[in-house]
């Protein structure tokens, strides 16, 4: 398991006397890119506040590298944080706006050039330096907001709704370029967008109403839904056909099936057991699903 990074543990958050977030818990690591998926008003953005340590918690708390985050603000050194709205200036330069950033964390005029240049370079702005950020199309302000974000190299990157509102191949470009990020440090990400999740999170934790309510591990493995006319007593029993690593019986003849390669002799295998093959289709991850069975309780939709 990679560095610790950041940790929260029971934080939660009341205001007015009504709970924003309430008994959240993650561990972030090295390397991990971490979704934190729900709709509107799910709490997504009070948690990011608070483990940002741009709110404080009213229950529970955040640890950044070891050290507790309201406590010692200055751990706060460690984290970049592109909220929702882009914190840029816009009658300044990118290079202004990037200079201002790295003053607020304390670098002097030399290293904030240094860092200024390294960052553009590696976000693709090294031609729009001067560029007035109120000028900047939706996709480049928001390559100049986490370019502001990662100017003082930090350990944890926290992105709030970072595709919302970009076109599909800004969005896509905007997904690349984080996913070059992550090796480098630990990056949570906020979406109420579904591809945001699947193509660039380890794990998903699903909010609803303040709550931490579900949590989904997105590996490698293909996921696949079948029907099955005489299903097995035991879904035990699928485990071996083919490429089956693991069977959900969902109910009504439902399975869901977590494969370990594409698995071609899939139905060849479950036919010649008997079991009668009437549907079969891709599933992967079944966010959407996942998604709206937390929703289901309260009557909301996705």
């Amino acid at each position: 398991m990679e560095k610790l990074l950041l940790s929260a543990k029971d934080l939660g958050r009341k205001d007015q006397g009504k709970a924003r977030l309430s008994g959240f818990n993650l561990d972030l690591h090295q390397g991990e890119t971490v979704g934190l998926l729900g709709v509107n008003g799910a709490g997504k953005s009070t948690t990011l506040a608070l483990l940002s340590g741009a709110l404080a918690p009213s229950e529970g708390g955040v640890t950044v590298l070891g050290v507790d985050l309201h406590h010692h603000p200055q751990a706060k050194k460690h984290i970049g944080l592109l909220p929702e709205t882009p914190p840029l200036y816009a009658n300044l330069s990118i290079d202004e706006n990037l200079d201002f950033a790295a003053r607020l964390r304390g670098m002097s005029a030399s290293q904030a050039s240094r860092a200024r240049a390294a960052v553009k370079k590696r976000l693709g702005l090294d031609t729009l330096g001067k560029r007035l950020c109120g000028q900047l199309s939706k996709g480049m302000a928001q390559r100049a907001a986490i370019a502001q974000a990662l100017i003082h190299s930090p350990k944890v990157l926290i992105l709030d709704e970072p595709t919302a509102g970009l076109d599909p191949a800004q969005a896509q470009e905007l997904r690349e370029l984080i996913r070059g990020l992550s090796g480098e440090c630990g990056i949570l990400l906020a979406s109420h967008i579904l591809a945001d999740m699947e193509q660039l999170c380890q794990r998903v934790i699903v909010l609803n109403d303040g709550r931490q309510v579900a949590e989904q591990a997105m590996n490698n493995h293909r996921m696949v839904r079948i029907r099955l006319k005489t299903p097995p007593q035991n879904p035990a029993q699928l485990i071996g056909i083919a490429s089956i690593r693991k069977a959900e019986d969902q109910g009504n003849g439902w399975y869901q099936l977590e494969l370990d390669d594409a698995g071609e002799a899939l139905a060849e295998q479950i036919t010649a057991a008997g079991w009668g093959l009437l549907a079969l289709i891709p599933s992967q991850y079944n966010l959407q699903s996942l998604l709206a069975q937390t929703l289901s309780a309260t009557g909301e939709r996705p």
